[in-house]
């Protein structure tokens, strides 16, 4: 077969060298994730050696994330203007040094400092990493890289949990932490070479792209992005469905084993099937978006509506009944979680090519921001209500609302080829 009866019939084959670029990619984010959620899963051995209170823990994992929220935005904007591999290839350095200097904490206010510089040093890595995949992946082919490229979310907290813990209740916290930080080292060394190369569809292969790239400013870069209508439509959407996907899952265990009267063990297999279900949702979506004729945000929107109905089965799940547990809990997962793979890529792809890593650092601001609030919304109405049923009901109007937000973005020619249009 030769290569246009290939492209007909819609078998598209990746280089060896696009798989190790997804792989750099891939492992780049995953070790950012194992750095950030490191110290939940060693909060109440730190907390007894160091004499914390409850509270001054949980400020680490607050101030880390104040922290990356800070830096998503000028991290995108860096990106577009430095290289997407060299913000990938700095964040992956910032988590080792931060990580590192975590080990030697003396107290409350030094851990702190250092919780907040690694989310610093965090907060540019998914912005300069989807900017590098789309320059790797064509527009019919990156869907399903970035389907691929997002599971190591998931892999991340596995990860951390299967060592952490034990390492830490065996030889201590601070050999924990350690190994942690030793990652982020494994990995950019990796990265450095696993990221080199000419990427076949750079924004920079168009002349009329580079000059423009050339020529911005920080300013007009803010401006374009902040005034893209599609952007602003994403930014809700994040806002909505973001904060209703974490607040829901920070508050699933407790829903099944308090609500439904499950204990925590058979609440932890509920979770492992919603995370299960949730991995192959997001490989799914992208594979799907590349081969499907239907734009990316009418899939991804409909994919979205799948979260509404879960949430409510889920808040009216029966009780003493697994089977209905299992299904909902897939359900939500796949709901919560299936259509991110593909707003994610159009964060980068509704704005100009030039200005991918910004629109993706900016978007990614108000994913923050619902990750803040819901949880606390979420909260308050269980404080207010006293019934998870009613709070759950009330979450699931946001990713409805967010369907509807979708359905008006619009995509052109140029959003459907962020930086294809090269001169070979």
């Amino acid at each position: 077969m030769n290569e246009d009866e290939t492209k007909a019939s819609g078998m598209r084959h990746w280089t060896g060298k696009q798989w190790l670029v997804l792989s750099g990619l891939w492992i780049s984010f995953l070790v950012s994730f194992i750095t950030r959620l490191s110290w939940s899963s060693l909060m109440p051995i730190v907390n007894k050696s160091l004499h914390f209170t409850v509270a001054q823990g949980t400020s680490y994992v607050t101030w880390f994330y104040i922290g990356y929220t800070i830096t998503v935005l000028p991290g995108g904007i860096l990106a577009d203007k430095l290289g997407y591999r060299k913000m990938v290839l700095a964040s992956v350095l910032g988590n080792f040094v931060f990580m590192t200097l975590m080990c030697f904490m003396s107290g409350y206010w030094s851990g702190l400092l250092f919780r907040f510089l690694l989310g610093l040093a965090s907060g540019p890595d998914l912005a300069a990493c989807m900017g590098l995949l789309t320059d790797w992946f064509s527009e019919k082919d990156r869907a399903t890289a970035n389907g691929l490229f997002v599971t190591c979310t998931s892999f991340g907290l596995t990860i951390v949990n299967a060592y952490a813990p034990a390492v830490a209740t065996t030889h201590g916290w601070r050999m924990a932490m350690a190994i942690t930080a030793a990652l982020p080292f494994i990995v950019f060394i990796f990265a450095f070479f696993a990221l080199r190369g000419n990427a076949p569809y750079a924004v920079n292969k168009n002349k009329e792209v580079a000059a423009r790239k050339a020529n911005q400013s920080v300013w007009s870069m803010i401006k374009k992005v902040a005034t893209n209508r599609n952007i602003l439509l994403l930014s809700i959407i994040g806002i909505l469905t973001n904060g209703a996907k974490w607040g829901v899952t920070n508050w699933m265990n407790l829903f099944i084993v308090s609500h439904l009267g499950y204990s925590a063990v058979q609440a932890g297999a509920a979770m492992s099937w919603y995370g299960i279900a949730s991995l192959v949702a997001m490989i799914f979506a992208g594979w799907l978006s590349d081969h499907i004729d239907m734009s990316r945000s009418k899939l991804a929107a409909w994919l979205m509506l799948i979260f509404t109905p879960a949430l409510i089965g889920l808040a009216l799940c029966p009780k003493n009944n697994m089977f209905a547990l299992y299904f909902w809990a897939c359900l939500v997962g796949m709901g919560s979680f299936g259509y991110s793979t593909i707003v994610n890529l159009l964060d980068a792809e509704v704005v100009p090519p030039e200005l991918k890593s910004t629109g993706v650092g900016f978007v990614n601001v108000f994913n923050q921001a619902g990750s803040f609030v819901f949880p606390i919304i979420l909260g308050s109405l269980l404080s207010t209500t006293g019934s998870y049923v009613i709070s759950f009901l009330v979450i699931s109007i946001a990713p409805l609302l967010g369907f509807v937000a979708c359905l008006f973005i619009k995509e052109n020619d140029e959003t459907l080829k962020t930086g294809v249009a090269i001169e070979q």
